[in-house]
């Protein structure tokens, strides 16, 4: 029996079925549960269920019916969260056809078919393909999904259809991200071919790789998507998709910036530190589109060689973590432990920017003993301005109405 086999009697079985949830009800089964299942079962099969069940643990951060999908780890490290497919779906909403080359396990796909008419889901990995469709009938879409076996770029693109690529980010013999999109499969000359067979759609990167050397001018908006304050993912939209070059977005607020919202050229120049200190979003920061933010809400960069903005009102954006500033001292340790003291301040949050610091490490060096709350953000030295340390309090999020 194959592995993708054993995998299949697991989730299609009453036997299989069976063992599998004693298995996931067992975080670490020890010698004696591994000898005692393996008495009922071939030892493959075993090996299967603790595959499957991990996988399905691994996933319920990224999917809401995990517990019922069937993942690989390999599957589940590459999917696509569930909130950001949603949002990446909505543009293709009404779209008769899309097909959505490198399907994976279905995260995507499942996403898109709620949305539009019909999704074929191409995988060369018979594995991949029949995990997709197990997992569009957990959610409900069968009707509209379908997979096919297929190597994406010999997969004919119907006319009219929109595209959706999920190209493998592992670098070769590795289980390692990568951050060049040489290193992708189908690599970048096979994606920018992939543009032109289809009227429009979205190719989905990592948010460091490189798509600034791939993907720029007018044919293409690049969109980075951050989710609950990690950047997730920098999706490549083109053709008839294309509302701008640069956005931000960041979810679940789903707020987003484009190129086109704040002033042209905009440039945050280094000030003063001001009554209120923020922390960018790592999608806006990511975008490059900090700048023109920056300016359109009169806020300035702490100093030149940091991503720390100030400004003297507090900002009301989910794209800023907001800090009320109390005092600014040099990083010493004596010195900031003496604040802390005299401030009573005993749960301590540390954020750095340009500084081979951790935060570990110097919480652990000023022992902070109190009851109070405070942050201090660690500054590193711009052309004019030395390092310094920032205490400030953080500001509850603005309720916002349903």
């Amino acid at each position: 029996m194959t592995p993708l086999d054993a995998e299949a009697f697991l989730i299609t079985s009453d036997d299989g079925r069976t063992l599998l949830a004693e298995v996931e009800a067992t975080p670490r089964p020890g010698p004696s549960a591994l000898a005692r299942w393996r008495k009922t079962v071939p030892a493959e099969i075993v090996s299967a269920a603790l595959r499957l069940a991990e996988a399905r643990r691994k996933g319920r951060a990224k999917f809401d019916r995990a517990d019922r999908m069937w993942l690989d780890p390999v599957g589940v490290e590459q999917a696509t969260a569930e909130p950001v497919a949603r949002h990446k779906a909505e543009r293709f909403r009404g779209t008769p056809l899309v097909v959505d080359l490198c399907c994976g396990i279905g995260g995507d796909a499942i996403a898109l078919a709620s949305v539009t008419d019909r999704v074929i889901g191409v995988d060369r990995d018979e594995g991949m393909a029949r995990r997709a469709a197990w997992n569009a009938t957990v959610y409900e879409v069968d009707d509209r999904l379908s997979t096919v076996v297929a190597d994406a770029m010999q997969f004919p693109i119907p006319d009219g259809a929109r595209l959706h690529v999920d190209p493998d980010r592992r670098v070769e013999g590795s289980r390692r991200a990568a951050q060049m999109l040489s290193d992708y499969h189908p690599g970048p000359h096979a994606l920018l071919d992939l543009t032109e067979r289809a009227r429009g759609g979205a190719i989905k990167l990592g948010p460091a790789s490189d798509f600034d050397a791939h993907f720029y001018g007018d044919r293409y908006e690049v969109e980075l998507i951050s989710l609950g304050g990690e950047a997730r993912e920098a999706t490549a939209w083109f053709g008839d998709l294309v509302t701008c070059r640069r956005r931000a977005t960041r979810l679940p607020e789903g707020c987003t910036w484009t190129d086109r919202d704040g002033p042209p050229g905009g440039f945050a120049p280094a000030r003063s530190l001001d009554a209120w200190a923020f922390d960018p979003d790592p999608a806006l920061l990511r975008s490059g589109l900090v700048e023109s933010f920056a300016e359109a809400h009169n806020l300035g960069r702490i100093n030149d060689a940091t991503d720390f903005l100030t400004g003297p009102d507090r900002v009301d954006s989910p794209f800023l973590a907001a800090f009320e500033v109390l005092d600014e001292f040099p990083i010493d340790v004596k010195v900031l432990r003496r604040a802390l003291l005299e401030r009573n301040v005993g749960t301590l949050e540390i954020k750095v920017r340009g500084l081979e610091i951790r935060p570990e490490t110097l919480r652990a060096q000023l022992r902070p003993k109190g009851t109070e709350l405070a942050t201090i953000l660690l500054v590193g030295g711009g052309r004019d301005a030395p390092s310094r340390a920032v205490l400030a309090r953080r500001a509850p999020a603005i309720a916002r109405p349903e």
